[in-house]
């Protein structure tokens, strides 16, 4: 194939282009607005990763520092995990300042994430950050828009276009020209944004796999924009038309089909809200035993059952101390009846997500956030790994502590006396690391499919039209 053709057409469009003034004023403002959102976003970024350090240092020297205490007591005390974020999220930070970073572990308890900057900022901050993927997601559409919607269609009113395929050149070569002249521009600024994010990012988790598949979605996603101004240019008749049935692309793409599908999967799957599910667990764990009744049926029997085993008559006779067990048994309760809180709100989350992915192809831009997000360690799937991480953790260490209550106190007195402090520094409190990507398939699955699909619409269209002067 002789691709000299294509590369003159491409030539000639981006001499046009400059020559024009107000494209190259255009890319400059988009390169301009990309290093600010690059500058704001680090700036956010640091923040979060400075907290997360703080965080986890102070919680290590804390409860390292703890003095000789009751195990009871230090199950309360408690202890602080901290969210791991990748470098990535200076890009797409994603969910990140809405379901928080911090998360409190303590006995008889499964606290959701908190300090979410989303909740806490004024009604000034409250606007969303400009990120890079933002300005991938939606001003970079809309300024190729502005630069041009009127590619084909002015040749088309000046006779340029008739003149070039009365000398023969096949349609399909000018519009493979121009598309070429749209897309390497951009190809090149988010192929730089991809080199200087990999030099900054080195040594990080899966930063090849995770780099790659939001390069990918992104090159995907901006070729089949550029596939649709080409294709709807060389469709219209007037420049106007040209540039309202782009604008009116651009505002059901990235605007009204994102956000219509999330409010229309919040409608039909509503989540319940935290307080009310804690308000269920309440009062399912007292209709399955109170520890702190002695007549409560359950732990009655649970009671019957240890001194049968022990062939003792009194608790006090009992190898091991009473109040540990039962408080073992109540955590495990407890940790029940919140995991299946849990699960049932992750139930309702993964229902809209469902809702959304069935819709999902009406809009690439929601294709590519998905795909963004699941790359930069910020999606519900991530977060959801965290949690649960998090909870292992939680229910690993106040077993151990309650193991200590049981076998290093006695019973008759409990409540004065204390155990080494280097019990606590032996306590089991495994590192909460950021989960593969793998656990975000289901979405990167259903992206990736969308974004080939915006790939080849276009391009069939602009196939279809080019065969036309």
């Amino acid at each position: 194939m002789n691709l000299t053709p294509l590369w003159t057409i491409a030539c000639n469009e981006w001499r046009r282009l400059w020559h024009a003034r107000v494209p190259a004023l255009l890319l400059t403002v988009l390169v301009t607005l990309w290093l600010i959102a690059a500058l704001a976003a680090h700036h956010h970024w640091q923040d979060h990763a400075r907290t997360v350090a703080e965080v986890t240092q102070r919680s290590q020297q804390d409860w390292q520092s703890q003095p000789a205490r009751h195990p009871h007591r230090v199950s309360h005390y408690g202890d602080f995990v901290a969210k791991p974020l990748h470098p990535l999220s200076v890009i797409e930070p994603g969910i990140l300042d809405q379901s928080g970073h911090l998360v409190y572990l303590e006995a008889h308890r499964l606290n959701s994430a908190n300090f979410n900057p989303a909740t806490e900022a004024t009604s000034l901050g409250r606007f969303p950050l400009m990120t890079p993927a933002m300005i991938v997601q939606w001003w970079m559409p809309l300024f190729l828009i502005m630069m041009a919607y009127h590619t084909v269609t002015a040749e088309k009113v000046t006779g340029t276009l008739a003149f070039m395929r009365g000398n023969g050149t096949p349609g399909w070569q000018i519009a493979v020209g121009k598309w070429l002249a749209l897309f390497l521009p951009l190809l090149l600024l988010l192929a730089i944004q991809a080199v200087l994010t990999w030099l900054w990012s080195r040594g990080s988790d899966q930063l090849a796999l995770r780099l790659t598949a939001m390069l990918l979605a992104q090159i995907f996603y901006i070729a089949g924009w550029c596939l649709l101004v080409v294709a709807v240019s060389w469709h219209s008749r007037q420049l106007h038309g040209a540039l309202l049935t782009l604008l009116l692309c651009w505002v059901c793409i990235c605007i009204i089909f994102p956000r219509g599908l999330a409010n229309l999967a919040q409608v039909l799957h509503p989540t319940q809200p935290r307080a009310e599910a804690e308000y269920h667990a309440e009062v399912k764990l007292k209709t399955i035993g109170d520890s702190h009744n002695p007549n409560d049926p359950h732990f009655a029997a649970f009671k019957a059952s240890l001194l049968k085993q022990y062939a003792v008559t009194r608790i006090e006779d009992l190898p091991v101390n009473y109040n540990g067990l039962l408080m073992q048994e109540g955590e495990r309760l407890t940790t029940e009846v919140y995991r299946e809180q849990q699960a049932l709100h992750d139930q309702q989350l993964a229902r809209q997500n469902a809702s959304i992915r069935l819709w999902c192809w009406l809009t690439p831009a929601l294709a590519l956030q998905y795909v963004q997000m699941a790359s930069s360690g910020n999606d519900l799937a991530h977060h959801q790994a965290f949690i649960s991480q998090a909870e292992n953790r939680r229910y690993q260490l106040i077993e151990y502590l309650n193991s200590i209550h049981s076998h290093k106190v006695v019973h008759a007195d409990d409540k004065n006396t204390r155990v080494s402090a280097e019990f606590w520094q032996q306590a089991p409190r495994p590192a909460v690391t950021l989960a593969p990507m793998s656990v975000s398939q289901p979405s990167l699955q259903a992206s990736f499919l969308i974004l080939l699909g915006w790939l080849l619409l276009p391009g069939a269209f602009l196939f279809k039209v080019s065969q036309r002067i």
